[in-house]
């Protein structure tokens, strides 16, 4: 008997009993405890990379250790498929987005198995597939009937290649994550918000309930929901029925302003200076700031 380690032969030998007996699949059990365990549906861009290979090796881990402690787990897997870059894609490579999209699909959840993840496959979704993306339509139906979700202008990072939105982490040295050559532009657009200021509260007290979780991730979340007690002052303009609404903190250093400083996106940076010789500086200005990531703008 040879005490070599051979991956190849081992593993795709261990890997198929697996698949035949079932051994991941869940079934309704009353008598074990439920375990549910999912980790971020992969963008099915052809092949999975070291990133993928480290996130779901964390929580397969994690998986199988609930299994050994005695808990029914659900550990499933899908797939981010929806939207414009899965449409680019196809374009470029002269074939059907469905096609382009499925046969990624094919070859991704190929490489998982190989990767022995104990996944319940039976349970595999993709988010472009009618019978499950009703659903998210169902519930914004439901969210926008209690006035959670709503539209309302806003500024955007936008590729021209990608014919899409970019989030501010997209948005690498001023150009698309995707397209290094492409640079971002900032549009104006109509967007859709789900209002989790709602919740504010409920998610910023959620925090001290969360045994385990690493305190620079609690900071994050504490900071990102930015609770903060103040007053907002209303600042009449000169010559103008409008005026300039502005929260602080602080209200009682107010009598010491001596100036107001406007967000370059502030729609009366416009008006102001509309007319005025200053006007063509001005909206240089506002574009090239506009350019620049929110941390370098706030630093």
């Amino acid at each position: 008997m040879t005490m070599k380690y051979n991956p190849q032969k081992l593993e795709a030998k261990w890997q198929k009993s697996w698949e035949k007996d079932n051994l991941f699949k869940v079934f309704e059990d009353l008598s074990k405890e439920k375990y549910y365990l999912l980790e971020m549906f992969p963008y099915p861009s052809g092949k999975i990379h070291m990133g993928h290979v480290r996130n779901y090796t964390i929580g397969d881990v994690v998986a199988r250790y609930k299994r050994m402690c005695g808990k029914n787990v659900l550990h499933p897997m899908g797939w981010d498929a929806f939207g414009m870059p899965a449409e680019n894609a196809a374009i470029e490579n002269n074939t059907h987005p469905a096609q382009w999209t499925k046969a990624n699909i094919e070859a991704m959840k190929s490489q998982l198995k190989r990767m022995g993840f104990s996944y319940d496959w039976d349970r595999e979704l993709a988010t472009c597939d009618p019978d499950y993306y009703r659903w998210e339509q169902l519930i914004f139906l439901k969210m926008y009937e209690k006035g959670l979700a709503y539209k309302k202008r806003t500024y955007v990072n936008w590729c021209d290649k990608c014919q899409s939105v970019l989030a501010n982490e997209q948005v690498e040295n001023g150009c698309c994550w995707r397209h290094t050559d492409q640079e971002v532009t900032i549009k104006e657009m109509d967007s859709w918000f789900l209002k989790i200021t709602a919740y504010a509260d409920d998610i910023l007290n959620y925090c001290d309930e969360l045994p385990g979780w690493p305190d620079r991730v609690l900071t994050m979340q504490r900071n990102w929901i930015g609770k903060s007690y103040g007053a907002i002052i209303r600042f009449p303009l000169v010559g103008s029925d409008e005026v300039v609404e502005v929260f602080t903190t602080r209200q009682d250093t107010v009598f010491g302003a001596t100036f107001m400083c406007f967000a370059p996106e502030h729609p009366m940076v416009k008006e102001m200076v509309e007319g005025l010789p200053e006007e063509k500086e001005v909206a240089e200005f506002v574009e090239r700031t506009l350019r620049m990531d929110t941390f370098m703008r706030t630093a």
